[in-house]
């Protein structure tokens, strides 16, 4: 469960280092522990993926 969710904390880390994956974060409102146990479901991603784009 959650790995495509922390891949994105992975890419957070990679564009703009612990102040993106903060951000990432704050725009999802799940600490990267969080979203290891949370599912991989669409609207997880889908909002993954919109917070992302606001990095």
């Amino acid at each position: 469960m959650g790995q495509k969710l922390v891949s994105y904390f992975d890419a957070a880390k990679v564009k703009g280092g612990l102040k993106a994956q903060t951000k990432l974060a704050m725009i999802t409102k799940m600490s990267s522990t969080a979203a290891t146990a949370a599912p991989d479901s669409p609207e997880n991603i889908a909002l993954f993926e919109k917070a992302m784009s606001m990095l």
